[in-house]
Parts: structure tokens; C-alpha cells; sequence
């Protein structure tokens, strides 16, 4: 994969702005929460500003996820449910990874770690340390990405339901307060991080404020998410992970209305399980607009869902007395049967990724035409260009979607951004023939128009690349 989409990009230009002493929001404008900034710039740290620094961190992180899930529902419902239901949500990871190094990715396995923890609540050794881990682990998928905490959501229910219906109210506060503890911790940590450096308003601006716009809470519409949601969990099914977990789910109803014990750890997972799917459908639909990564968290629920159906399978074929030897092929067969149906699906997406090179002419041009030391604005959301040509932004604002905002972008921030371009005189601008025309503003005054105005008259047409084009510094005026 030469390159990357425009999310990863924007991730990767910004872990490289921190390596340079640059801070996220006050230097570079995005809305996802820090920690996968962070990340990006640990990566790049790793191997001196390359890719394949971040890609040893995902997969390092995705084999801690896969194997804290396999030991996980490997306790619960045995090894072969373990086994299959592993191979079919790494494997439902194909049409969602979208090229890796997203924000939903990186919660995985704090997600496991949840469930792992929740699993383990029941030993007397280090119960108040289980919560605050509890607590400390969904702060950090939360500054990860805010809808990634549905897990930790179902657990305080769950506690919730279990403490308050028995009368042990004592242990609920003292549970709640452990995992409110270990939330606070890192939210703390955030605060004065970001505090110290003066960056707390538009930490709070770009990272919370921008996205209560962007998720229009105010405009919540019940069909357009029953579409998004439809349209978000057909890839899953082309691996049968949805279908196994739909009747798992059913099956786990009625055993958890049959089954009062609350301490029973199945009975324990699978009522998480049962609260923690719709309140993950929810927030993955809380945007009016998702991408197939947004469903990367629905993948653990989803595998305890299809472990428990498979567990009741193999349950009710174990009677039957079959010989060791066709047991073993039979399972060696059905898992080579789903393996063979995502293949595929598989070389489809590798192709895509290794054809990916609609920047390669661009990225060379910039290094040709410009030095390390020139700035280079590409208008609309191609940060992963100034990634690769290491060229700096002139301003935070490395893509211009929240300029185009309306109702959270007011004109100082759109006389910020047009300063910011004109006093760094930027070599080239381009435009990425984006959804956003140039210089165009839901606000517009005089002092916009001023400054627009200049930059029009100043930045020369150099050349064209395909669909973007290319301006160029002018001491003098353009030529009509």
C-alpha cells in the first residue's frame, strides 16, 4: 500500500508534526480525540518517520486483541468456539480495516481487556484493581474515540442491574467509584497535559465541540441510521459472523431469563453481550454519515455471540459419539469451508490497496518543486501529501472541513486560517478538485473577502495534475 486514505493521512502528518515539537489542535486542526496522535508519532518514532513504525504497533495491538479474545471465549465456551469464532471476526476485519491505523482499530484490544476484566470480577484477590482498570482502559478508548465505550456502557449497567436489584448498594458505589476513578485518572492527565501548553479551548473545540456538529444529535432521524446500519452490517455477513451472532444472541435471551444467577460467568458475559449490542448499533449510528471502520466495534460482542452458538452446536453433536479423528476433520473442514469463502473478499481488497497511487505524481511534484523548509497547503483533505513530501502546512487547519461547518465555524477562524496561509506564504496551493470550491465560506465580511481576494491574485495556476490543480507564489498579479 503506497498510500494511504485520507483519515490515516491526516494521522500520520500530525504523529510528525508532534516529532517536531508541534501539538495536536493548537498546531494541527482535527476532531478525533489525542491517543491516536499519539500513536502515529510513537510509530514514526520507531522507525525514523516510516510507516512501517505504526504498522508494528497495529500489529502488536491486534495480536494482544486476538489473543486476549481467543483465551477469553476459550475459557467461557471451550476451544473450538474459540478457534472459529476468532478466524471469523479477524476475517470480518477485511472489508472494515479500510487500510488500517483507524481509531476503531486501536480500541480493540482495550475492548477485550474489558470483557477479560469483567470476566475475572467474581476472585476475591484485587477486585477494587479490576475496576479501576475497568475505568482506566475505557478512558482510553474514549480519548481513542468517543463511540468506542459501549462495552464499558453495558458494564455499568450491568453492575448497575445486578448491585441495586439485590440491595448491595454499598458495593455498587464502591464499584462505581473504582471505575469512575480509573476514568478520571486519565481525563486528569489529559486535562493537565493539554492545560499546561495552553491548549485546552481548542482541544475542547476541535474534539468535542466540532463533533456534537458533526453528529447532529439535534437532527436525530430514525430511518437514515436504520439505512446506515443495514448498509454497515452487510459486510459481515459475508463471513456469517452476523448470522452466528444473531442466533447466539437469541439463544443467550433465554438462557439469561432461565438462569438467575448473576455470579455464573457465562451468565455474566453473555448479559453483557445482550446489553452492549444495541447500545454499540446506537453509537455507531449516532453520525449521519459512517465508514466501514465505525463497525470494527461491534466485532467483540459479535464474536462472543457466534462462540456461544457454536458452543451449543458442538454441545449437541458431542452426544452423538463420534470418533476423535472425524471430529477433528469435520472442524478442519468447516473452518477451511469460511476461510475459502473470505478469500475473495481478501484479494479484492488487496488489490485496492496496492493500486492506491492516485497521489504518487502529485507527492513527487511537490518534492521536485519545493524544499523541506517551504510550506504547501493542499486545499480540501489530502494531509497525507504534506506526510509524504514532508512539506508543512501554513496553517492548523490541514484540511478545511470544519471552515466549511456551519454552526461551529465563525469568522475568526476563517480570518485565522486566511492569515495563517498568507503570512506563511506557502510555495504551492493545491487543489484536490475536493467537494469544497476554494475560498468559499459559510460566512462571509469584509475582511474574508479582503484577504481571499488576495490570495486569488497572488497564487498562479502552475499546472494541472489529473484533476487537481496546481498554484503557484506571485509577487505580481495573475494574469486573467
Amino acid at each position: 500500500m503506497k498510500f494511504t486514505y485520507r483519515d490515516s493521512g491526516v494521522f500520520l502528518y500530525t504523529g510528525w508534526r508532534i516529532l517536531n515539537g508541534e501539538l495536536p489542535y493548537r498546531d494541527i486542526w482535527d476532531h478525533k480525540p489525542p491517543v491516536i496522535f499519539y500513536i502515529n508519532a510513537a510509530g514514526l518514532a520507531l522507525m525514523n518517520n516510516s510507516r512501517w513504525g505504526v504498522w508494528l504497533i497495529e500489529l502488536v495491538l491486534m495480536f494482544f486483541a486476538a489473543w486476549m479474545g481467543y483465551q477469553l471465549i476459550k475459557k467461557l465456551f471451550g476451544l473450538f468456539p474459540a478457534i472459529f469464532s476468532l478466524m471469523l471476526w479477524l476475517l470480518s476485519l477485511v472489508p472494515l480495516f479500510q487500510g488500517g491505523n483507524f481509531t476503531t482499530e486501536y480500541t480493540l484490544p482495550l475492548q477485550f481487556a474489558a470483557l477479560w476484566l469483567l470476566y475475572d470480577l467474581d476472585k476475591p484477590e484485587h477486585k477494587d484493581r479490576r475496576f479501576f482498570l475497568i475505568g482506566l482502559t475505557g478512558a482510553i478508548a474514549f480519548f481513542t474515540k468517543q463511540t468506542a465505550i459501549g462495552i464499558w456502557i453495558a458494564i455499568i449497567v450491568y453492575l448497575s442491574i445486578q448491585r441495586l436489584t439485590s440491595g448491595q448498594f454499598k458495593q455498587w458505589f464502591r464499584e462505581l467509584s473504582y471505575i469512575s476513578l480509573g476514568g478520571i485518572s486519565i481525563t486528569a492527565l489529559m486535562a493537565i497535559f493539554f492545560g499546561m501548553q495552553g491548549a485546552i479551548p481548542q482541544f475542547w473545540s476541535a474534539a468535542f465541540e466540532y463533533n456534537f456538529f458533526y453528529s447532529s444529535l439535534n437532527e436525530y432521524d430514525l430511518k437514515p441510521r436504520i439505512d446506515i446500519l443495514i448498509r454497515g452490517l452487510r459486510p459481515l455477513t459475508r463471513t456469517g459472523l452476523l448470522q452466528f451472532s444473531i442466533a447466539g444472541y437469541a439463544a443467550a435471551i433465554i438462557y439469561t431469563l432461565l438462569k438467575k444467577n448473576y455470579a455464573d460467568p457465562l451468565r455474566k458475559v453473555l448479559f453483557i453481550g445482550l446489553i452492549n449490542l444495541p447500545i454499540e448499533l446506537l453509537l455507531v449510528a449516532i453520525p449521519k454519515k459512517t465508514y466501514p471502520n465505525y463497525f470494527i466495534t461491534l466485532l467483540p460482542v459479535l464474536a462472543l455471540g457466534t462462540a456461544y452458538t457454536v458452543w451449543m452446536v458442538t454441545s449437541a453433536i458431542s452426544n452423538w459419539k463420534l470418533p476423535g479423528f472425524v471430529k477433528v476433520l469435520a472442524a478442519a473442514g468447516i473452518l477451511a469451508f469460511f476461510l475459502s469463502r473470505s478469500f475473495d473478499s481478501y484479494l479484492n481488497q488487496l488489490y485496492i490497496y496496492r493500486t492506491l497511487t492516485k497521489d504518487e505524481t502529485v507527492v513527487e511534484y511537490v518534492k521536485e518543486s519545493t524544499s523541506p523548509d517551504d510550506y504547501v497547503l493542499l486545499w480540501g483533505a489530502e494531509a497525507s501529501v504534506n506526510y509524504y513530501t514532508e512539506r508543512r502546512s501554513p496553517t492548523r487547519f490541514v484540511y478545511q472541513y470544519p471552515l466549511q461547518r456551519d454552526g461551529y465555524v465563525n469568522e475568526n477562524l476563517i480570518v485565522e486560517f486566511l492569515d495563517d496561509v498568507i503570512q506563511s506564504r506557502p510555495k504551492l496551493i493545491i487543489d484536490t478538485d475536493s467537494s469544497i470550491h476554494m475560498y468559499e465560506f459559510p460566512i462571509r465580511s469584509d475582511a474574508i473577502d479582503e484577504k481571499t481576494t488576495y490570495l486569488l491574485s497572488h497564487y498562479c495556476v502552475a499546472r494541472r495534475i489529473d484533476s487537481w490543480t496546481v498554484y503557484e507564489y506571485s509577487d505580481g498579479v495573475c494574469a486573467p
